[in-house]
């Protein structure tokens, strides 16, 4: 198997990331890479792509340790969302560290007065609303998959939704993110 980024991922590697973020959020049977090996983007039905290792963090410190340790050695990250996207940007290379976002899925704060809301990237359209529901406010973006779709996603998209005419895009009502850069 060729590899893209030059190195086959090794045990090391593995062992590495199981120290950082805990063996319960790190992964590398097969079972676990092959639901991660497409998204909703026109491919041939025999068409497939696993990443190496799946991880699973649960905080952006976590995902700053991943991004790191991948930087140190030259392996290729792939951030997976709700596997909705039709681009294929989803898509692992082989070879890569797959980062699955569903696990920062937390509010973190609502300020109801100014109607800002802080969350983590995984946290999907539809449970963000339904928290933003019980201070009587709601997330603009709908997106018809709003139920996979996270946070994280539309805006590194910059996805429209069913009221992007009427409120805009994503970018149009974001105030701030916290970025993880690619050095970790």
């Amino acid at each position: 198997m060729k590899y893209p980024c030059g190195v086959r991922m090794n045990e090391s590697l593995v062992d590495e990331l199981k120290k950082r973020l805990g063996k319960d959020k790190v992964f590398t049977e097969d079972f676990i890479k092959f639901s991660y090996s497409r998204d909703w983007s026109p491919r041939p039905a025999d068409y497939y792509s696993l990443p190496e290792v799946v991880v699973k963090p649960t905080s952006t410190e976590e995902v700053a340790e991943v991004v790191r340790v991948a930087y140190e050695n030259d392996v290729p990250v792939v951030p997976f969302a709700g596997g909705t996207g039709m681009g294929g940007g989803s898509v692992p290379v082989e070879g890569c560290i797959l980062i699955d976002t569903r696990g920062l899925n937390r509010v973190l704060e609502v300020d109801k007065e100014n109607m800002v809301v802080v969350t983590q990237t995984g946290i999907t359209v539809s449970a963000l609303n339904e928290e933003l529901a019980k201070y009587g406010l709601w997330w603009p973006h709908d997106p018809e998959s709003k139920p996979v779709s996270t946070v994280g996603a539309a805006i590194a998209c910059d996805n429209d939704g069913t009221f992007g005419i009427r409120y805009g895009k994503v970018a149009d009502y974001l105030l701030d993110v916290v970025v993880v850069t690619g050095k970790g």
